[in-house]
């Protein structure tokens, strides 16, 4: 591997922990698929549409926690 696909695995190997050559076994048994198309940055977000709902709720503020 090589090229533009190379860098991705090497980037994302870099913020997971991992080994650029664990990613690319991966990508290789298609389990890793790297977008062939450019996705916009909050399109992979999983998270809620507003990161402010709830936020004055009791419990959601990471001081609160023991």
């Amino acid at each position: 591997m090589s090229g533009v696909e190379a860098q991705i695995l090497r980037d994302l190997a870099s913020v997971l922990g991992r080994t650029p050559e664990e990613l690319a076994i991966e990508h290789a048994a298609v389990i890793l698929p790297i977008p062939t198309e450019p996705v916009a940055g909050w399109s992979v977000f999983d998270g809620p549409p507003n990161l402010a709902a709830g936020a004055d709720q009791p419990g959601t503020d990471s001081r609160s926690f023991p």
